[in-house]
């Protein structure tokens, strides 16, 4: 009898009531670690939903394996949040458990028949997500990269303190936190030697480009335009695995003097080991989380990385908008290399013209330049402004 009772006080726990003595198959539910969990624990017999004799699980045994992923982010909103029925009730978001299934949590579920048992099987509470009501840690980083890109930007640019830099907490942190992600998300990786890279330059075709030194990171005293993760005054090498991509990267019709476009081929004579922002890990499935904490993590990785290469407008402000990213940049290539044996002299990032590929930025110089790439040729074209 206490068995029974357990078993009881679990689905309780688990806000499930009368499942239906039914079995599935892995084919109807489009969610990855459902269709995994279902193989891994399916024997052979008939499925309720496609009427096949086929490997399939009992669903209440599904339903306690959803209920667990759910359970990691919403609950009854009775246990945390406040309810004044002169206002019409709960003071913060709430769903009915089809608004569960369905919109936030988002599954794909067919046919109807499961769908309506998965959601019948389900306690009819008030349900919500206590870390949207609160704010989770995703949240905090993010008001915290918003705090300090407007520090960076209208505050305080070149001088930071080690203690509150206003009420709202350190400038530093965030700085840190990022630090700490690109570590535990693994995101330092080796790019190996004869790799090919491309850069290109825009130019007058008076102007005629001849050598790798015309081509790679300008001198310093021509290292006068700011740039996304480089100020004025502090060249880097811009490039682009593939030819079109560094060509997409750099031309501007905005400058009719500039109508030509010559591309240089290089390769790196030696391993390098760089931030590559374009191996980010999927988002998740709430069903297939082991760490929350890490959930949320590349939820925060993902945002930043979207907002520090988004496309900005060539309006004489850029400069300004650039600066957070350039302090990032300088982050990593300095206290963040301090204690690395395998230091980093670049970054990998989506390219803002093409998301589905990637640029590179090396931290070179122009001598720097010509010393670790292997020069491979130039190709000049002319370009229609009009």
């Amino acid at each position: 009898m206490s068995g029974v009772i357990n078993e009881l006080m679990r689905f309780e726990n688990m806000y499930l009531s009368s499942v239906p003595d039914k079995k599935v198959c892995a084919y109807h539910i489009d969610d990855v670690h459902i269709k995994q969990f279902i193989r891994r624990n399916s024997e052979k017999g008939f499925c309720d939903y496609c009427k096949r004799n086929v490997q399939v699980i009992e669903l209440e045994r599904l339903m306690v394996f959803i209920m667990e992923g759910i359970s990691n982010f919403y609950c009854d909103a009775v246990h945390f949040m406040s309810y004044n029925s002169r206002e019409g009730g709960y003071l913060g978001q709430i769903y009915d458990k089809s608004e569960l299934i369905i919109d936030e949590v988002g599954l794909d579920i067919d046919p109807d028949e499961l769908l309506d048992d998965i959601v019948n099987s389900i306690d009819d509470v008030a349900w919500s997500d206590p870390d949207k009501h609160y704010g989770s840690e995703s949240d905090f980083l993010k008001y915290q990269w918003t705090n300090f890109s407007q520090i960076v930007k209208h505050k305080s640019r070149y001088l930071f303190y080690s203690g509150d830099f206003e009420e709202d907490g350190n400038v530093l942190k965030i700085l840190n936190e990022v630090g700490r992600i690109v570590s535990s998300l693994r995101l330092v990786q080796r790019i190996q030697a004869g790799t090919v890279l491309y850069r290109c330059r825009q130019h007058c075709s008076s102007d005629k480009v001849k050598n790798a030194e015309d081509i790679v990171s300008p001198p310093i005293s021509r290292a006068i335009i700011s740039n996304r993760f480089s100020p004025s005054g502090i060249p880097m090498f811009y490039g682009a695995s593939d030819e079109s991509l560094a060509i997409l990267e750099t031309i501007s019709y905005t400058d009719t003097s500039r109508d030509c476009i010559t591309t240089g081929k290089f390769e790196l004579k030696e391993d390098i080991f760089v931030v590559d922002f374009c191996r980010l890990p999927e988002i998740p499935s709430i069903f297939g989380l082991k760490d929350k904490k890490k959930y949320y993590l590349i939820c925060f990785l993902h945002e930043l990385v979207n907002d520090f290469t988004k496309e900005i407008e060539k309006d004489g402000q850029e400069h300004i908008e650039y600066v957070p990213t350039q302090i990032i940049t300088e982050f990593l290539r300095f206290p963040f290399n301090e204690k690395r044996k395998t230091k980093i002299q670049g970054l990998v990032y989506p390219s803002s013209k093409d998301k589905r590929n990637s640029a590179t930025v090396l931290f070179w110089n122009n001598k720097e330049s010509l010393e670790n790439l292997l020069f491979k040729g130039l190709k000049e074209d002319k370009i229609d402004l009009l």
